[in-house]
């Protein structure tokens, strides 16, 4: 528990997500798995990733009661994550207790190559936001970025959530300069000609690989946005919800797809952060920049009531939400993040 928390009977107030800084948290990124059957470049090292201890993992049960307690403080938008989600064998348990809780938007992010034996179970349980990530058209060039991966099977992947009719399908790129710099007009090509929307991502320093990355293949949106708009013309941009995560979004004429741009390291969006993040081992986690947290492993497992833990959520967020990252200015800080634990 943490030092100076005080657990009390009921949470204080219903829907009181919110920290000292005015900010109002509605979003939940829960991750489900720390495993992956990638090692992207700059997500994962190069030997793989550690193993992971199962029973220090939560079980179907805690997340089912996690889910229920961030839905009745507010939470309206949650987000299973990994490592890769559709590893784990209930992920579409997972996602019904979202939907059985209320929950309105339900998302997953996925590398796609298990999605095209699970887009139409995943529909049918009420996913209605899926993240595909997809970092180069390149057999030889996704291989390379993700070290072993088969681009085909994403792109199959890809057409099965589109015939599986999943209402919002996003592609995600992380920018490298080295690998897609140039690629980037016929990514967007490609979620045109499908009708899907694409993010551009500026790669982030969380953990060696992260890292290594920023160092090495760091390009900037407003660089890549200059790429797309010499091959497509200007960008329109367009107002973005609420609840629709820190993207910049943009849209062509006469072009169902939008097209997003995230800057965590040249324009952060801290002032309008409404997420936090579960891992897959009980830890809340305030920040992705950032590797404090509340574990919760230990409420669950032991006598606390759903209230108890709702206050401690609620206490833990209003004190310890930090106010921005330290990517730019404290790389060091964020560099000791793992990124598969936290779930992107």
């Amino acid at each position: 528990m943490p030092q100076g928390l005080v657990l009390v009977a009921e949470p204080a107030q219903e829907a009181a997500l919110t920290d000292q800084f005015g900010r109002r948290v509605s979003y939940l990124r829960i991750s489900v798995t720390e495993h992956c059957n990638f090692r992207c470049s700059y997500c994962s090292p190069e030997e793989g990733t550690p193993f992971f201890v199962r029973k220090d993992h939560l079980q179907a049960e805690e997340y089912d009661r996690l889910i229920r307690i961030f839905s009745g403080l507010g939470v309206r938008h949650i987000r299973f994550t990994g490592g890769e989600p559709l590893l784990h064998p209930q992920i579409l348990s997972f996602v019904g207790f979202a939907r059985r809780h209320g929950v309105g938007k339900i998302s997953i992010s996925t590398n796609g190559v298990l999605l095209g034996r699970r887009a139409d179970a995943l529909k049918q349980m009420g996913v209605n936001n899926l993240n595909v990530s997809l970092d180069s058209l390149d057999p030889e060039v996704f291989a390379r970025v993700t070290r072993g991966g088969d681009v085909r099977r994403v792109l199959e992947g890809i057409d099965a959530a589109i015939r599986a009719k999943i209402p919002r399908i996003k592609l995600n790129v992380v920018l490298l300069r080295q690998d897609n710099g140039d690629s980037l007009p016929a990514l967007l090509e490609y979620a045109i000609q499908r009708g899907v929307d694409i993010r551009f991502i500026e790669a982030m320093p969380l953990g060696e690989a992260g890292a290594d990355a920023r160092e090495t293949q760091f390009l900037s949106a407003a660089e890549a946005q200059q790429v797309i708009e010499r091959h497509f013309g200007p960008l329109q941009p367009v107002v973005r919800p609420a609840d629709n995560g820190p993207a910049r979004l943009y849209q062509l004429p006469a072009v169902r797809s939008q097209v997003g741009f995230i800057t965590p390291i040249s324009s952060d969006f801290c002032a309008t952060c409404n997420r936090v993040r579960l891992t897959a081992t009980g830890r809340l986690v305030y920040c992705l920049g950032q590797d404090g947290g509340l574990e919760l492993l230990p409420l669950l497992r032991g006598a606390a009531s759903d209230g108890q833990i709702a206050e401690a959520i609620i206490q833990g967020i209003w004190r310890d939400k930090p106010e921005h990252h330290h990517f730019v200015n404290d790389p060091n800080r964020s560099a000791r993040v793992f990124m598969m634990r936290l779930g992107g």
